[in-house]
């Protein structure tokens, strides 16, 4: 039976690139990745040209998780699920890394006015042992406040 869970970060200052979310495969459980997304929730408005560089990476083989950053809690979808086994890292500054060959499964980009989010229809699987990234590859034009999420399906 799976479940699903929502890992959360929430008015974070962004003024450089960095691993938006990290989810860390542990043994005995298959992760699928269902949805990422981010937006700007400062109380000004940002300048109406800044853009967001975003990409979604699978991280094979060994795997240095990044650092600086959060550790949030997955939360349950369904209330009467247990706690996740996976684990997540929010908005590193020091971006997680792999021995092996990183595949980009999605690169894209938004105006920090209308956010970004994105359902994958094959969501991409991360094994034990391996990661999921969501990250801000190019540095904000100015300080941003960003608010976002990655949706998990966890199995096992």
């Amino acid at each position: 039976m799976s479940r699903i869970y929502a890992v959360t970060f929430e008015k974070v200052s962004v003024s450089a690139v960095q691993d938006l979310v990290q989810i860390v495969g542990t043994t005995g459980v298959m992760c699928k990745i269902k949805e990422v997304t981010v937006a700007d929730v400062d109380a000004t408005a940002p300048a109406t040209n800044m853009q967001l560089a975003l990409r979604c990476r699978l991280l094979p083989a060994t795997v240095t998780n990044g650092s600086g950053g959060s550790t949030p809690t997955p939360q349950p979808l369904d209330q009467g699920d247990a706690a996740a086994t996976f684990t997540a890292l929010a908005n590193n500054t020091t971006k997680a890394t792999t021995s092996g060959t990183a595949s980009i499964i999605r690169e894209d980009g938004a105006n920090i006015y209308t956010g970004y989010s994105y359902q994958f229809p094959n969501p991409p699987t991360v094994k034990p042992g391996t990661s999921f990234v969501f990250e801000l590859i190019t540095t904000p034009a100015a300080t941003v406040t960003l608010s976002g999420s990655v949706i998990v399906e966890e199995e096992g």
